[in-house]
């Protein structure tokens, strides 16, 4: 499968998360994960986990989930792409964000107001069918804005992981590439093995997809 969605930049979202209300209240434990992982390129994470422009715009900065006062800044692109979705499959987890076509994601692209909040990456379980791969991530396919990787090790708000897990999950960081992402689809593939079997952590492991994530041309 392959698709393309709009993706935010990491930078802003991790500026938003530092200021989040949740990092607020749990300051002291997210910045001693933060210790424990020896790991310090959060605001180049490149996946899937970072807000993409979905069928639910607005929705909220990683952390300030029930606390920003969020308002329809983008109602024609909007309205763009809830058109190229279609109506629900029940099938995809919501919210949807991911188009078939990569027309289809310029088009959406070309209609909002801040363009350059977004960029436009491919997405594909078959890490061949990317044409500019920067790596892999781990989560649901075609919507849920959800990354097994970012809410463990980049963003935590979900499922932090306890602190008996942050050893092996430091080791796991470590192999993380300049985009925060996994090298390889057998080091994803790894994580996602440990990572299902932690008490802690999202469930069922089965409904999430190994994510190739490449780079699009932002002019085209």
């Amino acid at each position: 499968m392959r698709a393309y969605a709009l993706m935010r930049q990491p930078k802003d979202l991790e500026a938003a998360y530092l200021a989040s209300p949740f990092v607020e209240v749990n300051h002291g434990r997210l910045m001693a994960l933060r210790r424990s992982l020896a790991f310090d390129r959060f605001s180049s994470y490149r996946g899937i986990g970072r807000c993409p422009f979905s069928e639910h715009h607005p929705e909220s900065d990683p952390g300030w989930e029930g606390h920003a006062d969020l308002h329809d800044a983008e109602p024609h692109a909007l309205g763009i792409l809830r058109s190229l979705l279609g109506p629900y499959d029940y099938l995809t987890p919501s919210p949807r964000a991911f188009l078939g076509h990569l027309e289809q994601a310029h088009q959406v692209q070309a209609a909002l107001t801040q363009p350059g909040r977004y960029e436009i990456v491919e997405l594909s379980t078959s890490p061949d069918l990317v044409q500019d791969p920067m790596g892999f991530d781990i989560g649901y396919w075609g919507g849920g804005n959800y990354s097994i990787l970012c809410d463990a090790a980049i963003w935590p708000r979900w499922h932090p992981p306890v602190e008996e897990a942050c050893e092996r999950l430091s080791g796991f960081v470590a192999q993380l590439n300049s985009h925060a992402l996994f090298e390889t689809q057998s080091g994803a593939q790894d994580y996602l093995d440990w990572y299902g079997g932690q008490d802690w952590a999202e469930k069922p492991a089965k409904d999430f997809s190994i994510i190739a994530v490449g780079r699009v041309n932002q002019s085209a």
